[in-house]
């Protein structure tokens, strides 16, 4: 009886334990302090520009408190779709290293499947790193690693853009 004990003990302890870390989440701390992808505020960005390697280019401005698509087409662009695209400006950098230029290939950067320039700000987004599905991004002599939550709206054609 007295081992059966000891034994239910044991496991209520490590119930214990195991409610603790399913709360307090030890070692996220680290993530929840990375520092953002980059020091714009979507507020600022009035220019986006927008490419690919199948030859998609979409140019995006802000004109007088208004976004308008202005390449492929001249048209009233979706504000609600352009702020969310914009939350890769404050998206968390989880990793960043030097980009070593002879093997950009590796990282999906040679060349970077899609181009996304915010102001004078050049992103060149890359592939997916295989252990935690983090998208590569390079800006300047910078590698990051980013959530993957943004790769629709990078995807996107021009049409979803367009205010309807």
């Amino acid at each position: 009886m007295k081992s059966h004990t000891l034994t239910n003990l044991g496991l209520l302890a490590l119930v214990i334990v195991l409610a603790l870390m399913a709360i307090y989440e030890p070692g996220l701390e680290t993530a929840q302090k990375a520092p953002p992808l980059t020091r714009l505020k979507p507020e600022e960005v009035h220019f986006i520009r927008l490419s690919d390697n199948r030859g998609r280019d979409l140019v995006l401005e802000k004109r007088q408190g208004a976004w308008r698509m202005t390449r492929p087409y001249e048209k009233a662009a979706d504000e609600v779709r352009i702020g969310q695209l914009l939350g890769i400006t404050t998206t968390r950098s989880f990793s960043r290293f030097a980009a070593p230029r002879d093997r950009l290939a590796e990282f999906g950067l040679a060349p970077p499947s899609i181009r996304l320039q915010l102001n004078d700000l050049e992103l060149e987004i890359g592939g997916n790193e295989p252990l935690r599905f983090r998208r590569y991004v390079r800006i300047g002599d910078q590698i990051h690693l980013i959530g993957n939550g943004f790769h629709h709206h990078l995807m996107a054609s021009a049409e979803d853009y367009v205010r309807q």
